[in-house]
């Protein structure tokens, strides 16, 4: 019986201690959110477009810097581009984005393609991508995704934001997994440290 109580009372207090490191956000999580999706016009998406403290952004690198929680907005399939199979992020195209480990970023993901569907996921596992999109990867390796974004219409543009939390070391990717996209070049590293 003793055995019993004893059993108890340790997991009781286990169970409170968990508890107050929870409500402290001292355990870590994946740190994702589900995506909440809308819609933008011209006005709004240009008043998105712009770098958050705790970001730099170096062009001759080609590579964004994210030192503290930020929102980072994301252009999908921009169309004054060489290739519509890209992400425009802060001005780069398909930058290396370079986040320290436990930063949380905000990502806001808008279709400013005006013929494609496009979505933006994340991922532990790099090119070679196929050409099969959301199924390439046989369901593993993805930390994130969102459903596909259809393209701009009228001046109103579809978005998506969730957030994530960056909280091991190493090397990801970003890409878009509609079929063929990532295969022809739409996606890109970040790099954790």
């Amino acid at each position: 019986m003793n055995v019993y109580r004893t059993f108890a009372i340790v997991s009781v207090i286990i169970a409170v201690f968990v508890l107050i490191v929870a409500s402290l956000g001292m355990i870590a999580t994946t740190g994702v959110g589900e995506p909440s999706y809308g819609y933008l016009n011209t006005s709004q998406l240009n008043s998105i477009n712009v770098t958050s403290p705790g970001v730099h952004v170096s062009r001759a690198n080609s590579t964004i810097y994210v030192n503290s929680s930020s929102i980072i907005p994301v252009m999908m399939g921009p169309m004054d581009t060489s290739s519509m199979y890209s992400f425009e992020i802060l001005g780069i195209m398909n930058p290396t984005i370079v986040v320290k480990e436990g930063v949380m970023v905000q990502f806001t993901a808008v279709n400013v393609d005006n013929d494609s569907y496009h979505n933006f996921a994340l991922s532990s596992r790099g090119p070679p991508f196929s050409s099969m999109g959301s199924g390439m990867m046989g369901g593993s390796g993805y930390m994130t995704t969102m459903h596909y974004l259809p393209p701009m219409s009228s001046g109103t543009y579809a978005y998506a934001n969730f957030t994530y939390v960056f909280h091991s070391t190493g090397s990801f990717w970003y890409l878009c997994t509609y079929p063929g996209h990532a295969q022809d070049g739409m996606y890109g590293r970040i790099v954790v440290s």
